[in-house]
């Protein structure tokens, strides 16, 4: 079904407090921040699980996981802040009723995020108390994650397909509103495209890390360099497979723009590809180099302008999901009024946190004891 929604809510008496561009590119700077965290805390827990139930994850990568597992955590909740209020202002809307058509489903995050982050600290601070349980709390906590990420896609997916929201709420079960948006065909792939990119981003990170601990002790930081690069490029090949999936299952008039409809779009789409290519060429000259780490610092440069690309590609799809069925949404009809002093400050302060951030990851690694 297509068409656009007759029950979308009115917008906000509130006028915007910037202009649209500023608020949308606000918007996907924030987000920008918030992958990476976000990837090396998700991929860091699969990676976690997968060792805890094959028993072959090496002690030196497990070690450096738990390190930064319960940093990252907090910089990926801190940090979503941001764009996920940058959202709510621009696309209130329809972002507001999807919350609530998945009503406990979207409830239950914030009692996974809880659960989930305690299971983290339990591992990192009391591995050795935990003895058996040890396997299954962290794979407790990486399911409670995949959860989160899982309910932030339907909500995404529900925001951007407002047609389906009546259908929903004519199907419920009145017993229990875990009303996730199933019959979305992009769901899934969009889901695995998601994970498969932060098993990949951690690859690199890891491989990275590997590369600089050789100074130090030469075959665990041959061996993680090794094993980073495995995961990274194990989990981008299968992207090649999912990514395609996930794009063509969107209607031909979206996916045919980002192959030759629209020159931004396919530039962007077939670029970051592209320079994913190229990380994958880097990291596996790296594992047959003395000196890697010009190698690896080559892939992550890759890879980050990678990511980049990606979540410009992200922004347009879901630009055009909402012009193709909420064609009752306008953002060019809402008021904006700019409030230019409070745009200021938020941009001091927004500055001041990331040097702070910086001022305090230097001065972690300066204290902590090498986990190698």
């Amino acid at each position: 079904m297509v068409g656009s929604a007759t029950f979308i809510p009115e917008p906000e008496p509130i006028s915007l407090p910037a202009p649209i561009w500023l608020l949308q590119g606000l918007l996907f700077i924030t987000f920008v921040l918030h992958i990476v965290p976000m990837n090396m805390t998700l991929g860091g827990l699969v990676m976690l699980a997968h060792g805890e139930m094959t028993q072959r994850m090496s002690e030196p990568l497990r070690r450096w996981i738990v390190s930064y597992l319960p940093v990252t955590t907090a910089f990926t909740i801190t940090t979503g802040v941001a764009p996920l209020l940058f959202l709510q202002v621009l696309y209130g809307q329809l972002f507001f009723p999807a919350a609530i058509m998945i009503a406990w489903a979207w409830f239950a995050v914030i009692i996974a995020l809880l659960l989930g982050y305690y299971g983290i600290y339990a591992y990192a601070l009391a591995s050795d108390k935990l003895g058996r349980w040890r396997s299954w709390v962290i794979i407790g906590s990486t399911l409670l994650f995949l959860y989160i990420a899982f309910a932030f896609n339907n909500a995404i997916t529900l925001m951007s397909t407002p047609f389906r929201w009546w259908d929903i709420w004519q199907e419920r079960d009145p017993s229990v509103h875990f009303n996730m948006n199933w019959w979305e065909p992009t769901l899934f792939p969009r889901f695995a495209h998601f994970l498969l990119g932060a098993l990949a981003v951690t690859g690199i990170i890891v491989a990275l890390y590997g590369s600089m601990a050789m100074k130090r002790l030469q075959g665990e930081g041959r061996q993680m360099l090794n094993l980073g690069v495995s995961w990274f490029v194990g989990a981008t090949l299968v992207n090649y497979f999912v990514g395609p999936l996930f794009l063509f299952t969107h209607e031909e008039q979206i996916w045919r723009t980002f192959v030759g409809g629209n020159l931004l779009a396919t530039i962007l789409l077939w670029g970051s590809v592209a320079l994913s290519l190229l990380a994958i060429t880097f990291a596996l000259m790296s594992k047959r180099s003395e000196r890697p780490m010009p190698l690896m610092l080559a892939a992550t440069v890759s890879i980050a302008l990678t990511v980049i690309g990606m979540a410009g590609v992200r922004s347009i799809v879901r630009s055009l999901m909402i012009v193709r069925h909420a064609r009752e949404f306008d953002l060019s009809q809402v008021t904006v009024e700019p409030q230019w002093g409070i745009i200021v400050l938020f941009v001091i302060i927004f500055l001041a946190g990331i040097g702070v951030v910086v001022w305090m990851l230097m001065q972690m690694k300066k204290a902590k004891v090498e986990a190698l």
